[in-house]
């Protein structure tokens, strides 16, 4: 367990593709590492270390990129990128939203009777002296540091959603669920083990239900949520911590 060594003034900023990292590389610049999991840089602001990662998409490439993260920087942790908006949420494309928890939403059993969550398998997928923790990962939520965006659970698939059928189906299993990616839960869930403090900011670029990648707003949602980062989030960067 690294806690006691962590630097309070250090942070990572981690996202699954480059595309969500791109506008922060503009502004912060960066020297390259080759020893990261994907693309990896090193800068800072005012003085403060931070580590861009580029984790790669989805569960296994996450949960790598933070235990390799944390092992060699022992940092404060803060996930970003983008994300699809459950249509019950009241978000919309463009928007922005703080997690409060990170959700396993496809592990589990499909049975004839309904799904079956870990926490209804009696399955726990780490234990710490806080207890079990099945499917839901609590996560760093300051009040303080980003009072004016919606906050509430996101949905970690490792199949994200193509059809409003399955969306409503989502919304019904995790009721005030805002959003849903296919990395945040692995990050929590490496977080959590370390005792690392992980906050999670997304920005909307398309409703979840129906796949239509060509309306999604890739490009605008990472520069928002970038102009969000480095405005509100990285001036209070000693303050990321509970």
């Amino acid at each position: 367990m690294l806690q006691e060594n962590k630097d309070e003034n250090r942070l990572a900023i981690l996202a699954a593709t480059w595309e969500e990292l791109e506008p922060l590389v503009q502004v912060l610049g960066g020297i390259p590492l080759k020893r990261g999991w994907k693309r990896t840089l090193t800068t800072s602001f005012k003085g403060r270390d931070l580590v861009l990662v580029e984790t790669g998409v989805g569960k296994v490439n996450a949960a790598v990129a933070a235990v390799l993260t944390i092992e060699m920087w022992q940092p404060s942790l803060l996930l970003t990128g983008i994300a699809g908006a459950y249509p019950s949420s009241g978000l919309s494309p463009l928007d922005l939203a703080l997690a409060t928890e990170e959700i396993y939403g496809d592990e589990g059993s499909m049975t004839e009777e309904g799904w079956l969550t870990p926490k209804d398998m009696d399955t726990a997928y780490l234990v710490t002296e806080k207890g079990p923790f099945h499917h839901r990962f609590p996560l760093f939520c300051p009040d303080s540091l980003v009072p004016s965006i919606p906050r509430g659970p996101f949905i970690t698939l490792s199949a994200i959603t193509g059809k409003e059928e399955r969306a409503k189906e989502l919304e019904a299993l995790f009721p005030g669920a805002l959003c849903e990616n296919m990395e945040g839960a692995a990050v929590a869930h490496v977080a959590t083990f370390y005792r690392i403090p992980l906050m999670e900011v997304r920005a909307v670029s398309n409703m979840a239900g129906k796949r239509e990648r060509d309306k999604w707003k890739v490009e605008e949602a990472s520069h928002i949520l970038a102009a969000f980062i480095l405005d509100h989030i990285l001036p209070q960067l000693g303050t990321i911590t509970p």
